[in-house]
């Protein structure tokens, strides 16, 4: 089931209880976009009692400053520490500052879900759904 949004591609199996996120570009100009999609996967993951997400940035870019970044995710982490969300798996993208930022995120989200970084999307799901 694909959930209606303007600026990220999310798409929910009731079956798996897995939500994909599929990140947009992130430019300078869109800090406040980012707090609000962020809050958007919040949301659907509360709507739906997701219990997994996949998430995957590998196609986006991000231009952000990396503390201003950094501060972002750490809402986002708060956020879904909210959540009865179990596994959060994620498609790395290779650059410095966002795996250091989302690494961040796994060692804060210790103890409430499980979160693994991934180099293929097929291994994510694997791991999701054992």
């Amino acid at each position: 089931m694909i959930i209606p949004s303007k600026f990220l591609k999310l798409e929910y199996n009731p079956a798996t209880d897995i939500l994909y996120v599929e990140w947009p570009d992130i430019y300078e100009f869109s800090s406040p976009e980012l707090k609000f999609i962020l809050g958007e996967v919040i949301n659907t993951i509360r709507s739906y009692d997701v219990k997994k997400v996949l998430a995957d940035s590998t196609k986006s870019v991000v231009t952000l400053d990396p503390a201003e970044y950094e501060m972002i995710l750490d809402q986002f982490t708060k956020d879904l520490m909210d959540t009865r969300l179990e596994r959060f798996a994620r498609l790395t993208t290779g650059q410095g500052f966002r795996e250091y930022a989302a690494e961040k995120v796994a060692e804060a989200l210790q103890g409430i879900c499980n979160v693994q970084n991934f180099n293929d999307k097929d291994e994510a799901i694997n791991w999701l759904g054992s």
